[in-house]
């Protein structure tokens, strides 16, 4: 996702400012809930080089890095 956001937009913040929210938000797709990021989905796929099927693929794989990251912390606990 970080790599995604950076090819589309170059930076986090640029991210943001283009589409008005903070880079907090950003960071918090990135970490947290990347599936909160589709809410701009008719944005980014007008104006970036990318397509829908592209973006939703993103936030799934995102999704999925984020599950197992977090049941292989559990694991370590």
């Amino acid at each position: 996702m970080k790599a995604y956001i950076k090819k589309l937009y170059g930076t986090q913040k640029a991210c943001a400012t283009e589409l008005g929210v903070t880079t907090a938000t950003v960071q918090n797709w990135i970490k947290k809930n990347p599936r909160a990021m589709l809410v701009h989905a008719p944005e980014i796929v007008r104006h970036k080089d990318t397509t829908f099927t592209q973006l939703i693929g993103e936030v799934l794989f995102r999704e999925y890095e984020l599950t197992e990251l977090d049941a292989i912390r559990k694991d370590e606990v």
